[in-house]
């Protein structure tokens, strides 16, 4: 068993391997192989196969810069996207206790304390004050 990683070890070197943009690949046909277990699609099926062999492909390429490219593009919009989502669900949970504004002039998100009527702002990420009036 030794003898056999030894080897793998060997083959991998100099080869991209696994990362985060691989991960969605093989999550993304493993849930359309899900679907198509109850569909039976042939169409589905060949998306399937060439998810697979691009998820293999990525992983045994000798381009490591080019993959690297791929994945920190990846990596930057699933951050922007996950913290779009992150937000949303803190708006939600701290509906009772708190607001969201943003500031005019840099357009930073800014938690409040819920109170009503006018407030005098404080930006901390530009430093520039403002008056908003909050009605709810």
């Amino acid at each position: 068993m030794r003898n056999f990683l030894k080897k793998a070890a060997e083959f991998m070197q100099g080869r991209y391997g696994h990362d985060k943009l691989n991960t969605l690949i093989w999550i993304l046909a493993a849930v359309l192989y899900l679907i198509n277990l109850f569909v039976r699609s042939p169409f589905l099926m060949v998306i399937i196969l060439l998810l697979g062999a691009l998820a293999i492909f990525r992983s045994l390429s000798t381009n490591i810069t080019k993959r690297l490219y791929e994945n920190n593009r990846f990596v930057s919009i699933y951050t922007a996207v996950a913290d779009f989502f992150k937000r949303q669900y803190m708006k939600v949970r701290d509906f009772k206790t708190h607001r969201y504004l943003r500031c005019p002039h840099c357009k930073a998100q800014l938690r409040l304390k819920k109170r009503t009527g006018v407030q005098h702002i404080h930006c901390p990420r530009c430093g520039q004050d403002f008056t908003k009036n909050i009605l709810f």
